[in-house]
């Protein structure tokens, strides 16, 4: 079950936690693909999380998207913010969108992982894509809160048969 609250103009999405663990040697494709030689910590779940130094670094990424393709999973880089408790980016080959602008189901992952590395539940967040946002993030048990600010752009009706 996946839940929404609003509060003003800020939306906070109700996600279950996701684990992730260490991987010990990552397919060399995988950094590559990303440009970069070398990461702190490379980790695993339903994505490849690549935890580099700074902000900066996941800000300079200029990633071959096609090229992530053979790695089958979706790739999010993550580093400790200037600003911000943590950054992220989100690589999707083989999706409509290569670079998700502001990701939900990645910090299902990223929520838990930082909430360990800094002891803290409760974290500011930015995804430092071309579009970027700002999320409010809290690690709650076994569930994730992730809230965020949106803008309408479809309004519609469904109908189920």
């Amino acid at each position: 079950e996946l839940r929404v609250k609003r509060s003003g103009d800020w939306l906070t999405l109700d996600f279950p936690a996701w684990g992730c663990e260490a991987v010990e040697n990552p397919p060399e494709r995988l950094f590559s693909t990303l440009g970069i030689r070398e990461a702190k910590e490379v980790r695993a779940g339903r994505d490849y999380m690549v935890v580099l130094e700074n902000q900066q670094q996941v800000e300079a990424l200029t990633p071959d998207i096609d090229g992530m393709m053979p790695l089958g999973k979706m790739v999010c880089v993550t580093a400790p913010g200037d600003e911000y408790d943590f950054v992220s980016r989100f690589f999707c080959p083989g999706e409509g969108v290569a670079e998700d602008p502001v990701t939900g189901s990645a910090h299902s992952m990223l929520i838990p992982y930082w909430s360990e590395k800094l002891g803290k539940t409760a974290m500011q967040a930015r995804q430092v894509s071309a579009r970027g946002g700002d999320l409010r993030c809290e690690l709650k048990g076994d569930r994730v809160l992730i809230g965020g600010q949106a803008a309408l752009y479809l309004k519609g009706t469904v109908f189920l048969r």
